[in-house]
């Protein structure tokens, strides 16, 4: 009989462990999108700078690029990232104010495209430590150019193990965020 309730309590602590590492895994990951909106993949879409608020250099250019690839393989092929204006004066000081700079951009984009895809880099960069874990920070939001309205919006945080790569980390993320964006035809 106490080796039957010790085979018992063997398996028991086999099923925890288990548990506590399907714990771990789906615990590198947070998100929060918005659900049940449809967009066309009909209209001209814009990829336009996202902010970089990380330590890390062009990590926005890299997330505008890992986005643009990955709508277009969801269906969005009229998908353009947005170019610096010739017009600009690229000798002068960025705005600071980035919503008068994203209103001012939308306003020039008007009559050539119907959604902008935009947001934020908050944290890309390997974790210091006995890993060297990546970890992804975004923010991500679809305006519909003609009217400014934001019409969806996500944002999450990914960490990796230590043999990811950051970029890896990154498109996972992004897939995630941008998986419950219906795409439709019309």
């Amino acid at each position: 009989m106490f080796l039957n309730q010790i085979k018992i309590t063997q398996h028991s602590i086999c099923y925890l462990l288990l548990i506590s590492f399907i714990f771990l895994l789906t615990s590198c990951t947070v998100t929060n999108v918005q659900k049940n909106v449809s967009l066309s993949s009909a209209k001209p879409w814009v990829v336009l700078p996202f902010q970089n608020n990380s330590q890390t250099p062009r990590a926005s250019h890299q997330v505008e690029e890992i986005i643009a690839t990955l709508l277009r393989i969801r269906g969005i092929s009229n998908i353009e990232p947005y170019h610096q204006l010739e017009t600009e004066n690229k000798n002068e000081w960025p705005e600071i104010n980035t919503k008068h700079r994203e209103s001012t951009l939308l306003n020039s984009l008007k009559d050539n495209y119907s959604y902008a895809v935009t947001g934020s880099v908050d944290e890309w960069q390997y974790k210091l430590g006995v890993g060297n874990e990546p970890a992804v920070g975004l923010t991500v939001r679809v305006i519909e150019i003609p009217t400014g309205k934001i019409v969806w919006s996500a944002s999450g945080a990914r960490s990796g193990w230590s043999m990811e790569s950051l970029n890896g980390v990154a498109q996972k993320l992004i897939t995630d965020l941008t998986s419950s964006l219906e795409i439709t035809k019309s």
